[in-house]
This record gives structure tokens, sequence and C-alpha cells, in this order.
């Protein structure tokens, strides 16, 4: 953090009395507070948004095109076909796959599961995924966490006699491809009430579907919610209503009776699996795979059941995701060194595009977030592979990336994506005018309010208003993620107590928060403080509050995300 960045605190309206005056008969004026700035007027409403949706609370069936989908996998099994699944090669298409492969073959369908080569292929639907499907006979392609916007693919499936069944949550174009169905939430004719799944997550409920269809037991299905949970805390959907309960089965199920795959990715840990877990320590190792060698080898240790595959091929993924890391490192740390240079020779560019040629295709979108994190602009990060620059981009606060490329978007081959993250490919000779096309549009589209650095305080309040109580009430909310993020606190007007560098080189600060006109402290940490200076007087903090374990003992701990001098004269 650099104190010459220093963050905004946007603060949010002051919620209803009346809801804060309800809530605060059950819990503490912070958390009252918060609830009733998210929203919730009372206590039963709080308890019922935290359990999520039952997966027995919905029809699939009401999913656009989702009978047709059904229809035709329970005629497949029943004729003996078999089916391709097709997914692409991050967490969310390895795990669709994964999970599809073993329900389906469980109730009694014959499946081949593909993950295209992420450097012969490409993203998305390829002809050679078609081309294999046909070589083996397959009468049904699956289209899983892809496919929407893979207009000429499909039509090149289905010239071959092959029936397409897209199963994607990527926002689709207008038309739709010439698929025999068409799944995703996010089409304008769709209107299954839940809208932002993963991938994963909507090939699950085509599996229940297709269950339902063949006259099997959906529920059986749910032995595999590990593997959903992990799509839905990688792939970064909201997590409320179906999302949410599917993460928390999945972190029961995990914790309960773990999937020996997954064991063996997380290795040798003290307490329970957590969202942080499958996200920071699973998800990375997953995506190591596509991203350094192929996507086919995560599938493969996810559908594995006996001892020894499993130890090897967990230990290959761990092996490639070491490489990655190392391969990370120098890459970022180019594109931190040519993002510096141009901010001074494009001075005007609120989007950073950025190329170097040798830089790997598997890590541009960590290029692209990295910077994106470091200058808090939209970035685009492009490598070349065979003659096509091939690139990913991350956007910035308040700016929807998928609206701003499609506006430059006649300067690219193709792209796809949300509003948070893109992929997409351009000629060589399109770069510059993509460029400027791409500056045009966030211009227009990135509001002057959110070009500064800022922070969302969800509440302020005072040292003495921090507890284990807070906490734990606190911890009722988890799974935290999109849609219900960390709580984030903010106290005013403090003083430092004691500071003092730790870890292996110094890099983190740690902090004693003290409050002296009420004689109250708090321990604090703020990762990665590096070199900056350390404020003097009051200050503001902004912080999210965790536990800290150590030796046997739990304690409170706030872990800073900002930390400047203080706007406050004197103490709340």
């Amino acid at each position: 953090m650099s104190l010459g960045r220093r963050k905004r605190w946007s603060l949010p309206p002051k919620p209803e009395a009346s809801a804060v005056a309800a809530l605060e008969a059950h819990m503490d004026r912070p958390m009252a507070e918060l609830l009733a700035i998210r929203g919730f007027k009372t206590i039963e409403g709080v308890r019922a948004w935290t359990q999520g949706t039952d997966t027995h609370e919905v029809n699939p069936l009401e999913m656009a095109s989702m009978p047709e989908a059904a229809a035709r996998l329970a005629l497949a099994r029943a004729q003996g076909e078999l089916v391709l699944l097709f997914g692409d090669y991050d967490v969310d298409g390895t795990t669709a796959v994964s999970l599809g492969t073993m329900a389906l073959r469980a109730g009694g369908w014959l499946i081949e599961p593909y993950i295209p080569d992420r450097y012969r292929e490409g993203y998305g639907l390829s002809k050679a995924g078609i081309d294999r499907a046909a070589e083996l006979g397959a009468r049904v392609l699956v289209a899983l966490d892809c496919g929407v916007k893979a207009f000429d693919e499909v039509d090149y499936a289905v010239s071959l006699g092959i029936d397409v069944i897209v199963a994607d949550h990527h926002q689709p174009e207008d038309r739709l491809p010439n698929a025999l169905a068409v799944l995703d939430p996010l089409r304008a004719d769709c209107h299954f009430g839940h809208h932002y799944l993963s991938g994963c997550g909507v090939g699950f409920l085509l599996w229940r579907s297709a269950y339902q269809s063949a006259g099997l037991d959906p529920s059986e299905l749910d032995v595999h919610l590990d593997l959903l949970a992990l799509s839905v805390a990688a792939d970064m959907v909201p997590m409320v209503g179906l999302n949410r309960r599917w993460l928390i089965g999945g972190l029961e199920l995990l914790n309960s009776k773990p999937r020996p795959a997954l064991q063996a990715l997380l290795g040798e840990r003290r307490g329970p699996v957590s969202t942080r877990d499958l996200i920071f320590n699973i998800a990375p190792k997953i995506n190591a795979a596509g991203r350094m060698d192929h996507g086919l080898r995560a599938v493969n240790l996810l559908i594995a059941t006996d001892r020894i595959p499993i130890d090897q091929y967990s230990q290959d993924l761990q092996d490639l995701n070491t490489t990655r890391r190392s391969t990370e490192r120098h890459m970022v740390d180019q594109a931190l060194e040519m993002a510096e240079e141009m901010t001074l020779d494009f001075a005007d560019d609120l989007a950073l595009v950025l190329y170097h040629p040798d830089w790997h295709k598997g890590i541009v979108g960590l290029i692209a977030q990295r910077v994106a994190e470091r200058f808090y602009r939209p970035v685009v990060a492009f490598t070349q592979h065979e003659g096509v620059l091939s690139g990913s981009a991350r956007s910035a606060p308040g700016l929807d990336l998928y609206a701003a490329l499609e506006e430059a978007s006649v300067h690219l081959i193709q792209f796809g994506g949300h509003k948070a993250a893109a992929g997409m490919t351009c000629k060589p000779e399109n770069l510059v005018a993509f460029r400027k096309a791409m500056n045009l549009a966030v211009e227009a589209g990135w509001p002057e309010a959110m070009r500064h650095p800022q922070i969302e305080i969800d509440v302020v309040l005072r040292i003495d208003e921090v507890s284990p109580r807070l906490l734990q009430m606190q911890d009722r909310l988890e799974p935290f993620g999109v849609g219900n993020p960390a709580p984030v606190w903010g106290i005013k007007g403090i003083e430092l107590a004691h500071t003092k560098k730790v870890g292996a080189q110094g890099e983190h600060l740690q902090v004693d928060l003290m409050d002296p006109f009420r004689q109250r402290s708090l321990r604090g940490i703020h990762f990665q403080w590096g070199d900056d200076p350390i404020p003097e007087g009051l200050v503001d903090v902004a912080f999210q509050l965790t536990w800290n374990e150590f030796r046997g003992e739990r304690n409170l701990q706030a872990r800073l995300l900002d930390l400047q001098p203080s706007s406050e004269q004197s103490y709340l």
C-alpha cells in the first residue's frame, strides 16, 4: 500500500432505523446495522437467507430448453449411445466434466470426457473436439461452461449428425447457436429463477433433469456437491440462493467425507476446510493443469478412485502449479514494468493494453489480474500464439468489461467473458486500433467517481464494539463471496500503539490499534505492507475481522485493508 494512493472510503447510506432496532434485539449494534444495510428487516429473514435455496425447492425443467436436453440424454441412455462431455480447461469446466462423467456413468450412460488443448484448440467448443466425438461414434455432445457463442462449431457438429446440448452460463448474444438445446440462465427467454450459476451448476441441473427423465433418483447426485462447491467458489458466482446452498453442502461433505482427490490436493491441514481453501489452495492447482499442460490431467485426478493414481495425478498438478508460480512471478514483473512505462507514454489511457510475444498463454490472465490490482485500471494482456494475439482481460470496480469489449470488438477476432473478466483473440495488425477503441469504450463506460482507489466500508464502529460475539455472528453469514462479501469494518481516529514488521522479509506490518480514551486495543496485521512509511498520529483503519489461531489459542485479529492518516480530529 502506498500513502500516495490512499483509498477513498465509500460509506453506504444509513439503513432504516426501524430495521436496525428490530435486529438489534438479537445482536450487537454493528451487526444489526450491517444486516439492515444489506436489506434485512427481521431476524427470520436473516435465518432463511443464510440457508440458501435447496436444489429440491426448484424445478430445473423451468430452465429454457431443459426438457429437450433431459429427454435427449434419457434417450441416449436407453439406446446405449455414447455422449461426449466437452468442457473448458479451467476449474469450472473441469469440475463440470468430472462431475458429469461420474454422475452419468453411475446412472448407466456411456460417457467420454473431453477437455480442449489450450494451445492447439484455444478456448471454447473446438472442431478438434467435435472430430473426436465423431471418431468415437458419439451421437450427443454436451458443451459445458462454453458453447453459447459457438455458432460455426455447433453447425459443424450438426452436419456430422451429432446432437449438441449447450450448458453454459456466459452472456449469450441475441441469437443462439443451432443446437438441439441451449441451456443458459442468462438467456432473455429463460425464466428460471436463478440466473447467475457456474457452468458446473448448469450442468448439475442438467444431470438431475436427465436422471429424472430416465426414472432415476436425482438426489443420488448430491454425493458430488464437493465438486460443485469448488466450481461455485472458484468461478466467483453470487453467493446466494442455489449457489449458497451448494457451497454449504459441498463444504459439509468435504469436512465429513472428503473426496480422496481433493484431500490429496489440500494436503495436511488443521481445522475445517473453508471457502478460502477451495479458492486459494485447490483451484490454482487444478487451473495449473490447463495453464501449463492439459486440463484433462485435472479431470483424470477428479474422477480417479484408486489411491496410487490419485497420488500421482495430484503430485503432477502440484508440480505444474509450482512451475506456474515461478513463471508467473517473472512475467508479472515484466508486465508491471511495462505498465509503469505505459502510464507515462500513454498518460490519457484509462485501460492498459499490454503485449509481449514471449508471455505464456496460460499466464496472461494472471498477468492482467496482478496489473489491474496494482494500477486500479482495466487491463488487457496479450501474447502471441501461432501468428495470432491471444489475450485476457480483467476489469476495475464500476466498469462492465464485457460491454467495453463489445464496443471495441470490431478489432477482435473473437471474445467472450463477463463483467469482470474476459478472453479474446486479435490480429497483430489490429492491436493499436483495439487499444484506442478499448480506451474510448472505457472512457464512456467507466463512471468518473469510480476511477480512484476506494474501499467499500460496511459499518464504522469503535474498538469496544469489536468482540468475539460480533465475529461469531459474522461467522454465521459465511460463506462469503460475490453478492455476500465479507464485512469490511472501519474505525476512525485511533492510535498505533505498537508496530512491527513481520514475515520472512519483513513484508507484513503487525500493529496494535489503541483507543486510549476507552483503554481498548485490537491486534491487527496488514499483509504485503512493503516499505511504505507508517503513518504517525491518529489513523483510520479498514479491516476484516478474523480469528487468529496460534498454539491452541484463538483470538480476534483485524486483517487490515487500509491504513491512513486520520480524517478525524478525535475519537468516536
